[in-house]
């Protein structure tokens, strides 16, 4: 398995960027590619076939297929991971792998519905692709979640599919609502009670699916939306800590600290090209 590119786009809505993230293309016979939209509405398209962009889907494009992201149909702007990567034939799990998949319908399971936890899992490969030296570890957790993903029965079919995600979910519609206030404060107490749950039953709920807290996974929203100011804006560091509702900029780098293992200084430095300044 070798991962050929890995990119975090945040906030796509138009411009140059749109334009470029938008276009109609193809990869190279071997190469496969994941997206993983976070947020946002929109339309992808894969060869002749359109599907609904909503927060937490999941799409495989296969070797020589065209695919891109429909510049005039994007309603809410979106974010989202783009994985690059090309099996090893000679590797029996990659082979098994691919096996797995050309074996099945894919139409069954193109636009697949995620774990909120694993979103983290996919940041934190995000971090090791740009990890000198980690490569090997950074393949290891792709190949781990693409066989959680395509190993067992598909989760969702069709093609413009309406969200899946159950009204009566408390836990989705928290998360929801989490990505609306990202640059907000948020009372927990509060959002149950929008829920129609006890604080302690929500929290008890909500850790139950997603393994963290809710005001711990609100951070990690907030933190990887921040990552991505970081690397894509010339934003002061206490900008973007004004800008997603932190007390002050010591507060921030404390909090992203703990979450990304760097502080925003060397984070932007390491991810933006730019060098530590």
């Amino acid at each position: 398995m070798r991962i050929k590119d890995m990119v975090h786009v945040y906030k796509l809505e138009g411009g140059d960027k749109l334009a470029w993230h938008g276009r109609y293309h193809t990869h190279d016979p071997g190469d496969y590619e994941v997206h993983l939209f976070l947020e946002g509405n929109g339309l992808f398209l894969l060869n002749r076939s359109k599907f609904i962009i909503q927060g937490n889907r999941l799409f495989l494009t296969k070797p020589r297929e065209f695919h891109s992201i429909l510049p005039d149909a994007v309603r809410r702007p979106i974010s989202y991971y783009a994985i690059l990567f090309e099996p090893d034939p000679a590797a029996a799990p990659d082979r098994e792998l691919i096996s797995l998949i050309e074996a099945r319908d894919l139409a069954a399971y193109r636009n697949t519905g995620i774990e909120g936890r694993e979103r983290f899992l996919v940041e934190e490969l995000y971090h090791l692709t740009r990890d000198t030296g980690r490569e090997r570890a950074a393949e290891y957790l792709l190949l781990s979640l693409l066989y959680r993903w395509y190993g067992a029965a598909p989760a969702v079919s069709g093609e413009i599919v309406p969200d899946r995600n159950a009204r009566g979910d408390h836990t989705e519609r928290a998360l929801a609502l989490m990505e609306k206030s990202i640059r907000e404060k948020i009372d927990i107490g509060s959002l149950a009670r929008r829920l129609n749950l006890s604080e302690e039953h929500f929290i008890r709920l909500f850790h139950k699916k997603l393994g963290m807290s809710p005001f711990q996974y609100f951070i990690r929203l907030k933190i990887e939306a921040a990552s991505a100011y970081l690397v894509d804006t010339n934003l002061t560091i206490a900008s973007v800590a004004e800008h997603f509702g932190f007390e002050n900029p010591f507060h921030f780098s404390r909090v992203f600290k703990k979450c990304t293992g760097l502080s925003p200084r060397h984070y932007r430095g390491t991810f933006s090209g730019r060098g530590v300044e």
